[in-house]
């Protein structure tokens, strides 16, 4: 399903109760996570609605405890409204941690005849949510790269209504949505920057809007994106030069010469959106292809994070650059 479809569901307020936001857009994944709260009334939202952040749960005993405040949230009646509203953000760190052990290898062993049956473990039980959810509750999953071999994303993908936050159909979808995007800061779009623009990025959603946040703050005070602003500010497919120190440094998992190199540059007077550019590249070329799929998550994580003043951005930089030289 597409977002549009989603919003037309909120607009009516007959939501599923099971949603999986995907997609390597997470903007457009946060955005759309945030509208599923106007299914509750403003003066209501303190007893209805309720963030999860599962980046909080750093080991198998934080998710589990994660897992049971969720549950227990899900299995709250709604109060003076008609439903319920949950976001997990980040819910990677649930649906498929790094390690598999802290999902399948935690599920007891099969009880033998006779002996008495235990209870079951939050995960146990987080699974028999899916599998007959609340219905006066919507529980929305925010996701980044999932392991679609784990049992529970499988679970979670037949049961919930998954979206995909990620990809736009064809170039005509794509150049909609630039020249909206654009329209909210007063720019216009030459058609040849459109098509530059989208022979770098492809589909990608994700890819498109940070690209396109690059070039408003880049043509601030004139009228329309030109194919030369694309030319100048949209990194190329190709690989970097042998000055791409920063790159390298990351590729390398060097972190101290990725932190030397975030240092210099904002010395030099560098706009974090031109060092999260290069980082990006970097990113986008990481091997093997799931590390780089993860890699470009991190970087959107911390694109979101910047614009949304979460922190000095020098300081998400330099957090951004130790998390890719540790995958």
């Amino acid at each position: 399903m597409k977002p549009a479809e989603v919003r037309k569901q909120i607009k009516s307020g007959n939501t599923a109760p099971l949603y999986l936001l995907e997609g390597d857009d997470v903007q457009g994944r946060h955005d759309l996570a945030m509208e599923f709260a106007t299914l509750v009334d403003e003066g209501l939202h303190a007893f209805n609605v309720q963030t999860f952040y599962a980046n909080e749960a750093t080991n198998a005993g934080g998710r589990d405890q994660l897992i049971s405040d969720l549950l227990s949230a899900a299995r709250t009646l709604p109060m003076m409204a008609p439903r319920r509203v949950l976001a997990v953000h980040e819910a990677e760190r649930i649906l498929s941690p790094r390690k598999a052990k802290d999902d399948e290898a935690d599920l007891p062993a099969p009880e033998k005849p006779g002996k008495r049956q235990k209870s079951l473990t939050p995960l146990e039980e987080f699974e028999a949510y899916i599998e007959s959810p609340e219905p006066l509750t919507t529980l929305v999953f925010v996701a980044g790269s999932l392991d679609s071999n784990r049992r529970l994303v499988k679970l979670l993908r037949k049961h919930a209504v998954s979206v995909d936050c990620g990809s736009l159909d064809n170039s005509s979808d794509a150049a909609r949505w630039i020249k909206a995007r654009l329209d909210k800061d007063n720019l216009a779009i030459d058609p040849q920057a459109i098509s530059l623009l989208l022979q770098a990025t492809g589909l990608s959603l994700g890819r498109i809007r940070a690209e396109v946040d690059k070039l408003v703050l880049f043509v601030a005070g004139e009228p329309a994106v030109t194919a030369r602003h694309v030319k100048e500010m949209v990194l190329p497919q190709s690989e970097p030069g042998e000055d791409f120190a920063l790159g390298r440094a990351i590729w390398n998992n060097n972190a101290r010469e990725a932190l030397r190199e975030v240092g210099a540059q904002f010395e030099a007077g560098a706009q974090p959106v031109m060092v999260l550019g290069q980082i990006r590249a970097a990113a986008g070329r990481l091997k093997p292809d799931d590390r780089a799929k993860t890699g470009i998550d991190a970087v959107f994580r911390t694109d979101l994070a910047i614009k949304s003043s979460a922190g000095e951005p020098r300081y998400l930089l330099e957090r951004l650059v130790i998390e890719l030289c540790g995958r």
